[in-house]
C-alpha cells in the first residue's frame, strides 16, 4: 500500500464509508468492488462535488432515472436535468439499473471504463460533452480505490 493513497484522507474515508453499500452491487455485476467505488469517487469527487453533497448523486446519473426522487439542473443549465436520490445507495442502485448490463464481468478497471464509454456513459471527448481520455482517466482512479481500501 502506498503512503500517498492512504495520507489523503478524505479519499481513504469516502472509500471506508461507502464500500459497503457498493460491495453487494458489485458482486450482482460480477464486479471487484474497486471498479463501483471508483466511478463514484471519479463522479463525485469523492463525495466532495456539489451534485453528490445536495442531489445524493454520487453517480452523475441524467434524469429521467431509475429510483431518483426528483431532478435539477446543474449549475443553471435547463438544458441538462441531473437526477435526485434519497440516498448514496439508491443512487448506486439506479447505476446498476441502467448500465449494469454493460459493465457486467468486466473486472480489469481499463476494461470497466471502456465499456462505459461504449455505453454513452461517457462519451470520452470534450467535444461531445464528455471528457477527454475518459477510460483512463476512471482506470486511473479505480486503481487509487483499490490502493485506499488497504489503507
Amino acid at each position: 500500500m502506498s503512503a500517498r493513497l492512504c495520507n489523503n484522507i478524505s479519499a481513504v474515508t469516502f472509500v471506508s464509508k461507502y464500500k459497503a453499500v457498493c460491495q453487494p452491487i458489485a458482486d450482482q455485476l460480477d464486479l471487484p468492488v474497486e471498479n463501483i467505488l471508483g466511478l463514484a469517487a471519479q463522479e463525485s469527487q469523492y463525495g466532495t462535488g456539489r451534485i453528490a453533497r445536495d442531489l445524493n448523486n454520487y453517480f452523475s446519473m441524467h434524469a429521467p432515472a431509475p429510483l431518483q426522487s426528483g431532478a435539477e439542473s446543474p449549475q443553471g443549465n435547463a438544458a441538462i436535468k441531473v437526477a435526485k436520490f434519497a440516498s448514496f445507495q439508491q443512487s448506486a442502485q439506479s447505476f446498476a439499473q441502467r448500465y449494469g448490463g454493460s459493465v457486467r464481468g468486466k473486472r480489469e478497471p481499463m476494461e470497466f471504463a471502456q465499456a462505459l464509454v461504449r455505453s454513452g456513459y461517457n462519451s470520452g471527448d470534450a467535444a461531445t460533452g464528455g471528457r477527454n481520455g475518459f477510460a483512463k482517466y476512471l482506470a486511473d482512479i479505480i486503481v487509487a480505490v483499490r490502493g485506499r481500501l488497504a489503507c
